[in-house]
């Protein structure tokens, strides 16, 4: 069903609920924690309408922001770096997880030249480590990393990590937001919002305290 009078943001989270990317029930995480809801934007390869509209929602929000080149957090994120690059005439570039040990073991794969200011998307984030671990290489061959956009913050204090490592994220929607929206479009009732909000404050990890115990 479609609700094209809503903000584009607003219609891209009933759409990705419709086709259980964003979806309810009881799933068991890495961690062993059963979380009531489970967000994975992988499946957008399977809709390519979706993949493209995800593409245009990022764009609107990055127009503005001067940029190189665009680079996927590997690898949920790779489809829709590489649905921007096409759409928008972009470079991308691969950053791959380990170093080849072979041919001229290159960690990122693309064009580039020292000085370009990389975009860097993934699709949610938590707390951040993966986009640091990411941006290491690109730091490495001397290109410029300053922007971060993510589709969904998970409310986990990822921004905030970025932020004090001297990087600017932007995310297109919270899991707060998701909640709101489906709860006032009937697509969950008043219980699995509660559970769901209880279980996203319960998966907060407190910040760690540095200093000598006593």
């Amino acid at each position: 069903m479609a609700h094209f009078n809503l903000p584009p943001h607003e219609r891209l989270i009933l759409e990705l609920h419709e086709v259980k990317i964003i979806d309810f029930g009881k799933f068991k995480l890495k961690s062993g924690l059963i979380s009531p809801y489970y967000v994975d934007l992988r499946l957008l390869v399977t809709y390519p309408y979706l993949l493209e509209f995800v593409s245009e929602v990022i764009w609107e929000r990055i127009r503005l922001v001067p940029f190189d080149l665009v680079v996927g957090v590997p690898y949920a994120a790779l489809p829709i770096a590489t649905a921007i690059s096409i759409r928008y005439n972009k470079p991308l570039l691969l950053v791959r997880k380990e170093r080849k040990e072979y041919g001229k073991g290159k960690m990122i794969e693309g064009i580039y030249h020292k000085a370009q200011h990389v975009l860097l998307i993934d699709d949610v984030i938590s707390d951040g480590a993966s986009k640091l671990e990411t941006i290491k290489p690109i730091e490495a061959e001397e290109l410029v990393v300053k922007n971060v956009v993510v589709v969904i913050d998970r409310g986990q204090g990822g921004p905030h990590t970025l932020s004090k490592h001297g990087y600017h994220c932007q995310s297109i929607t919270t899991m707060e937001e998701i909640l709101e929206v489906l709860h006032r479009h009937h697509r969950i009732n008043w219980d699995q919002l509660i559970e769901a909000r209880q279980f996203m404050i319960g998966s907060i990890k407190p910040p760690e305290v540095k200093g000598k115990s006593v």
